[in-house]
């Protein structure tokens, strides 16, 4: 009777640690909590349908020249478009979490670091009361150890309590995209502000437009029980313009100083009464226009937890029935075909003691983005 371990592929984020969602084979990653980006798409579309089926409509068949009020429904159009784009791309795009350690990873960082004397590194019940420091552009940096992923979080990275996961320069967690905000989609949800914003606004305009137009050929009573559409998007738009322009106009000044929301709200370059103001080390340029152009426009940089690798697994163990005669036990072991002693052999060496190979990759890729 001989034994055969079935080995499959799996993509690793069927077992992801953490408390994302994935969809479409994991090419999509939500938190767990998406419902207000359904939400929140739902009135983008009715806004740009009504927009299309009574104020479109009515500016192109109203406005002189002929033909002139064909813009109105292509910038609408436009808005509503790059809108829903950003909104879907900032929430289904993966914020830049950090990789949890391996198990032999977690014993070695916790042999690094010193005793932290001022007390800043205190955190849950089984963190190392330990820190590390490294240099940024001249200024030192204090690294926490975070004790759910067991690592020494790069600078500017964070954990977050709802997904569960430490993300690379953490901004918040945002319900109206579903995700946290993080490195990978800051740029996409700024520019869902922003977006969003102007059209909005463009909307309101046009709803305006309408009522004036319809007001001067037949009065404002009639112009109301005619085009009711118009009140209802305008009252939509008016509260979707309130609830992101504030927020846009935060997020550009956050951008011009080269600083993350978590960081404002924790005042970490904030002066304190009796100490000088801690310096910016992240500020590449003193330039607001060259910021806006590192954070819209820089390089787009990978995922770091290839979560559409794959991943061998054990499956179920085969036994089957062999005969080979009148032969004896030695010879049937010899007799044994290749692939038998290659599928024992992986049996003899299952996954998790490779793990200190991968685990040794990992962690000199870590180093490298902490010191970067």
């Amino acid at each position: 009777m001989v034994k055969y371990t079935l080995v499959m592929a799996k993509r690793r984020w069927n077992d992801f640690q953490g408390n994302n969602r994935f969809f479409c084979d994991g090419r999509l990653i939500t938190a767990r909590q998406f419902g207000i980006l359904v939400f929140v798409v739902i009135v983008i579309l009715v806004i740009a349908v009504l927009y299309l089926a009574f104020d479109a409509r009515f500016l192109v068949l109203n406005i002189r020249p002929i033909g002139v009020g064909v813009i109105f429904p292509v910038i609408g159009i436009a808005f509503m478009f790059y809108s829903l784009a950003y909104v879907l791309k900032a929430g289904c795009t993966d914020p830049g979490i950090v990789p949890r350690a391996y198990r032999d990873e977690e014993t070695y960082n916790l042999t690094l670091g010193a005793e932290d004397s001022s007390g800043t590194a205190k955190g849950y019940l089984g963190t190392p009361a330990r820190y590390r420091t490294v240099t940024v552009n001249g200024i030192q940096i204090k690294l926490k150890y975070c004790v759910t992923c067991k690592i020494w979080r790069p600078p500017r990275a964070s954990h977050c309590g709802l997904c569960n996961n430490c993300f690379e320069q953490f901004d918040h967690h945002c319900p109206w995209v579903g995700n946290c905000v993080a490195k990978r989609n800051y740029r996409y949800f700024y520019l869902f502000l922003v977006t969003m914003t102007i059209g909005t606004v463009y909307v309101m305009g046009c709803n305006v437009a309408v009522i004036v137009i319809a007001s001067k050929q037949h009065g404002f009573l009639y112009a109301i029980k005619t085009y009711p559409a118009s009140i209802i998007e305008f009252c939509v738009s008016g509260l979707g313009a309130i609830s992101v322009s504030g927020l846009a106009m935060m997020h550009t000044w956050l951008i011009a100083r080269m600083e993350t929301t978590n960081e404002e709200m924790k005042g970490s370059f904030r002066s304190r009464p009796g100490e000088e103001s801690a310096l910016n080390p992240y500020i590449t340029s003193r330039n607001c226009f060259e910021n806006f152009c590192i954070v819209v426009c820089g390089p787009f940089t990978p995922s770091l937890i290839g979560r559409r690798d794959e991943v061998d697994v054990e499956g179920s163990v085969l036994e089957e029935e062999c005969t080979y005669g009148a032969t004896t036990q030695a010879e049937k072991t010899s007799d044994l075909p290749a692939q038998s002693t290659e599928l024992e052999r992986r049996s003899s060496h299952p996954p998790e003691d490779q793990s200190v190979i991968v685990s040794a990759e990992v962690h000199s890729e870590r180093q490298q983005l902490i010191t970067d």
